[in-house]
């Protein structure tokens, strides 16, 4: 049974309502700076464990794989073992891996500890919210609880950039991570005011060797296009990790048409419009995470910015990419999927070819007059995808749909950081004056990858718009 704070506690209500937003927003927050406060340390990281430009993507990388990977498991892992063991479990893994990422002596055990802050994460993303619903009850004050709960989400990238900025200049690189540990021990002291559920272990039990072979398929395949992208690797040892990969996919599908409860119905990918916003999800995050990657090493390398400056000068992408998609949530219902997505795309291609056709060397003018309309673009094709994606499916599969959108985000981002570090490990070896047509290079294939998502918008998303499930 859910305990939903009643009975003799009722006079305290509202101060433990308050201590479980604390904790569930704190932890929320964590898990949304995680994704961006690591890029503004990129450079001294990789002068302090001497890392390559083609092996520093993996730092990201690392993350954003475990963490779509493990999201599409975690909503089931949730129902059989309860949120609030989950989120703890997920609590204790974050904070585990921050110290051992701030204590990182090298690239590999650096690397290691991101794929298991990956992983808490995801269990953290994936409860923390459903905790928040079960501790608040339908009424005004879970309206403000939810709505500052969707303030987290849509600043929190912002947030990271600048407080990784600060940490980086103030203190060191090894603070990105070390501030997570207080926000973690902290909210793992008020987990157990937070309500418990039930689990249903008893029903059906989770398929282990689905559940492993959906994780590894995907683990391959983010392998794969990220190791595609470094200097010298073997073809023959790619085509045999993709051959892996579609081995375990094949196990994968073949386990869940037999079970009871399967993790992914494979009838959910049928629908050719949720296959187009899938393909726009994850174009839009080569072009964001790749862009991050491109300018935070061309800002502080090149431009000489501080790390606290990059980290003000992107918030000229973040800012703009939040209001692209609370315009592209409005204008949608009007106007349909698809032109949204088209001209979110559009002003995110446009905007990289602008960069790209510049004369002369780039400044922080170039950045500030273009990145936001490659912040607006991205954000409203985001969240036309994500209707896209989300849109028609039942009860059953809402919570399947809802993870995909997250896997094709995360894995696109692990391609724009291989491909743009790819173009800019071949143009390190070169004299300094093509390290500038280099950066041209790296925005051209940047707006490549987001002419994908267009064209995936313009052939696959329908133009009309049902109404938007609740």
């Amino acid at each position: 049974m859910v305990d939903n704070f009643s009975g003799a506690a009722a006079a305290h209500l509202g101060v433990r309502q308050w201590l479980a937003l604390g904790a569930l927003g704190a932890s929320f927050l964590m898990v949304a700076v995680d994704s961006t406060i690591v890029y503004v340390a990129i450079p001294s990281i990789q002068q302090a464990l001497a890392m390559s430009t083609a092996t520093v993507q993996w730092l990201m990388s690392a993350f954003l794989i475990s963490f779509g990977g493990v999201l599409l498991i975690s909503i089931r892992l949730a129902e059989l073992f309860g949120r609030r063991r989950l989120f703890t479990i997920g609590l204790a893994l974050v904070t585990t891996a921050s110290l051992l990422s701030a204590a990182a002596w090298s690239a590999g055990v650096l690397i290691g500890a991101r794929a298991l802050q990956g992983v808490g994460a995801a269990l953290v993303a994936t409860t923390a919210l459903p905790l928040l619903a079960m501790a608040f009850r339908p009424g005004p004050v879970r309206a403000r609880a939810l709505g500052l709960w969707t303030l987290i989400g849509a600043f929190g990238g912002t947030a990271g950039l600048l407080l990784g900025g600060l940490l980086t200049d103030g203190l060191s690189w090894r603070w990105v991570f070390l501030v997570n540990v207080p926000v973690g021990v902290a909210a793992a002291l008020l987990v157990p005011i937070l309500p418990a559920d039930g689990c249903t272990r008893s029903g059906h039990p989770l398929e282990v060797a689905g559940a492993a072979s959906l994780i590894g398929a995907l683990a391959l395949i983010g392998w794969t296009v990220v190791a595609a992208f470094v200097p010298g690797g073997s073809t023959g040892i790619a085509l045999l990790r993709l051959a892996g990969a579609l081995v375990l996919l094949l196990l994968f599908l073949a386990i869940e048409s037999r079970t009871a409860r399967p993790l992914f119905r494979p009838g959910l990918l049928r629908s050719r419009s949720r296959i187009g916003g899938l393909v726009v999800l994850f174009t839009a995050g080569t072009v964001v995470d790749g862009l991050l990657l491109l300018i935070t090493l061309y800002g502080q390398e090149t431009l000489g910015l501080s790390a606290t400056g990059f980290g003000a000068l992107m918030v000229a992408l973040t800012l703009p990419s939040v209001i692209g998609s609370y315009l592209g949530q409005a204008v949608v219902l009007r106007h349909g999927l698809r032109a949204v997505a088209l001209t979110g795309m559009s002003l995110a291609g446009a905007g990289l070819l602008a960069l790209a056709m510049v004369n002369g060397p780039l400044s922080t003018g170039n950045f500030l007059r273009v990145l936001p309309v490659v912040g607006i673009g991205a954000g409203a094709a985001f969240v036309a995808a994500q209707i896209a994606v989300t849109l028609g499916a039942d009860e059953a599969d809402s919570a399947a749909a809802s993870g995909l959108t997250d896997v094709s985000f995360s894995l696109g981002g692990a391609l724009g950081l291989a491909a743009i570090s790819a173009v800019l490990v071949a143009h390190q070896a070169a004299p300094s004056a093509a390290v500038d047509a280099g950066l041209r290079t790296a925005f051209v294939v940047t707006a490549g990858l987001a002419a994908v998502g267009l064209l995936a918008a313009l052939l696959l998303l329908r133009h009309k718009t049902a109404p938007v499930p609740r």
